[in-house]
Formats: structure tokens, C-alpha cells, sequence
């Protein structure tokens, strides 16, 4: 059975939670195509969850550029966070298939790399997380 709008957006919510305590496992660990993929991950299901809780029934993009533009529908602050994180967006692809890049995903991201990424996942989830607060 489908949970309601509510449960089912805190349900997004504590997933991108549950993903963002893997990051650091990742990271230490060396696994930078990982720790990337998975921060957009939780961008994009913060946002989800915000989304969903706003009443979004049927959230078809993987896009956190697109999603943020989605939000700022509802709250125009997701724009300054659109600029701040839309740097996650090709991390759904190209963190993860070894013909999207150069090289393979395991060699092509560095720590430099892994460290933005979870930063911007951090940002993303932070901010939605206050969203939630406030209801």
C-alpha cells in the first residue's frame, strides 16, 4: 500500500539521510566514483522529498539542476541552491557507466572531486531538512 504524500516524502527524506552516512564509508575507503554518484543521490532525493511534500505526485527527472527549478516553484531560495549544487547533475550518469567518460568512473574522480560532491550533497540535504522543520 502507498503511504500518503507526508509519510511517503519523510520517506525520501530519511533514505537521503541513510545514503549521506554511507559518504564517508565511501570516501575513506577510496571508492570517489561512489561517494560522487551517491551525493547526488541524496541531492536528489532531498528534493524529492521536498517536492512530494509540496503536493508532486510524479517526479520523473535525476536531474538536481531540474529538481531545484521544480522546488523554486514553491520556494523561490531553491534557486541560490540550484547555482550552489547543480554540479551533482552529471553524477547520475557519469560516476557510474565506464563508456560515459574518458576512463572509467574508479579512475577518472579523485578525492578533490569526492570531498565537492559530498559538500553539495550536505548543502542539499541541510536545506531541505529545514524545509521540514518548519511543517
Amino acid at each position: 500500500m502507498r503511504p500518503d504524500l507526508e509519510e511517503e516524502a519523510r520517506w525520501w527524506l530519511a533514505q537521503a539521510r541513510s545514503d549521506f552516512s554511507a559518504l564517508d564509508v565511501l570516501f575513506r575507503a577510496g571508492k570517489y566514483d561512489l561517494v560522487c554518484f551517491l551525493s547526488q543521490q541524496v541531492a536528489e532525493k532531498a528534493l524529492k522529498a521536498y517536492l512530494i511534500a509540496q503536493g508532486e505526485e510524479l517526479i520523473l527527472s535525476h536531474s538536481v539542476a531540474r529538481l531545484c527549478s521544480m522546488a523554486a516553484e514553491f520556494d523561490p531560495a531553491f534557486s541560490d541552491l540550484r547555482r550552489e549544487i547543480k554540479a551533482l547533475t552529471p553524477y547520475y550518469v557519469e560516476a557510474r557507466y565506464p563508456n560515459a567518460l574518458e576512463e572509467i568512473p574508479a579512475v577518472f574522480f579523485d578525492e578533490n572531486d569526492a570531498q565537492e560532491a559530498m559538500e553539495m550533497a550536505e548543502k542539499a540535504l541541510r536545506f531541505v531538512e529545514r524545509r521540514f522543520e518548519k511543517t
